[in-house]
C-alpha cells in the first residue's frame, strides 16, 4: 500500500513538472510576443499561461492529498511537500510575469527589447535542469547525474544575475526619466523572479537527496 501510494505521488510529480513546463513555454512565448509588439496575441498567450499555471495548482493539490494519506516516510513527507510547492511557485512567477507585462505594458525602448527577450529566454531555461532532475529523482535515477543538473540551476541562476546586473545599468545610464527607468527595473525583476524560483526548488531537491542519506 506504501508502495502505490508514493508511485501515485511520483506519477503526479512527473504530471506537475509537465505542467509547469507548459506554462513557463508560454510566458517565454508571451513576452516575446509583446516586445515583438504584438500585443492582442500576447493577451491570448498569457490567458493560456492563466489557465496553465491553474492545472499545475490542481496537481498540487493531488500531491499534498496523497501525501497527507501516508505516501512517504514521514522525514521526506513535508520535504517532497516543500519541493512540489517550489515548482508551483515556478509556474505563479510565470504568471505574475506576464501579469506585469500585460497588466502594466512596460514601454520598453526599441533598441532594449532583445535584451529583455535574453533575460527572459535565460530565466526560463534555468529551469531545464530543475526539471530533469526531479524528473530523474523520482524515476530512481543516477543521484550523480541528479546533482549535476541540481549544480547546472545554480550556474544558469548565476549568469541570469549578471545579465539582470548589466541591463539594470543599461536602464540607468539612459536619459528616460526617473519613473520610466524604476517601472523598466520592476520589468526585469519580474523576469528574473522565475529563475530564483527555479534555484529554490533545485536547493530543496538537494537537501531531499541530502536528508534520504542519497
Amino acid at each position: 500500500m506504501l508502495y502505490k501510494k508514493e508511485k501515485a505521488v511520483n506519477e503526479l510529480i512527473l504530471k506537475h513538472l509537465g505542467s509547469m513546463d507548459d506554462c513557463l513555454k508560454l510566458a517565454f512565448n508571451t513576452v516575446k510576443e509583446y516586445l515583438s509588439g504584438n500585443i492582442e496575441e500576447a493577451k491570448l498567450l498569457a490567458l493560456k499561461v492563466d489557465s496553465s499555471e491553474t492545472k499545475t495548482d490542481e496537481v498540487l493539490r493531488e500531491i499534498m492529498s496523497k501525501l497527507y494519506s501516508g505516501a512517504y516516510l514521514p522525514s521526506l513527507r513535508s520535504d517532497i511537500l516543500h519541493l512540489a510547492q517550489d515548482l508551483d511557485s515556478l509556474a505563479n512567477a510565470a504568471e505574475a510575469c506576464c501579469d506585469f507585462f500585460l497588466d502594466q505594458r512596460p514601454d520598453i525602448p526599441e533598441e532594449m527589447r532583445h535584451k529583455f527577450l535574453g533575460i527572459m529566454e535565460k530565466s526560463v531555461s534555468s529551469c531545464i535542469p530543475l526539471r530533469e532532475g526531479v524528473a530523474l529523482f523520482f524515476k530512481d535515477d543516477d543521484i550523480k547525474t541528479i546533482r549535476e543538473k541540481a549544480r547546472e540551476v545554480g550556474i544558469r541562476e548565476s549568469d541570469v544575475d549578471k545579465e539582470e546586473w548589466d541591463i539594470t545599468r543599461d536602464i540607468f545610464k539612459t536619459n528616460l526619466d526617473y519613473g520610466h527607468k524604476i517601472h523598466l527595473r520592476l520589468c526585469v525583476e519580474s523576469i528574473v523572479e522565475i529563475s530564483d524560483r527555479a534555484e529554490d526548488a533545485s536547493d530543496q531537491l538537494q537537501l531531499i537527496i541530502i536528508k534520504g542519506g542519497l
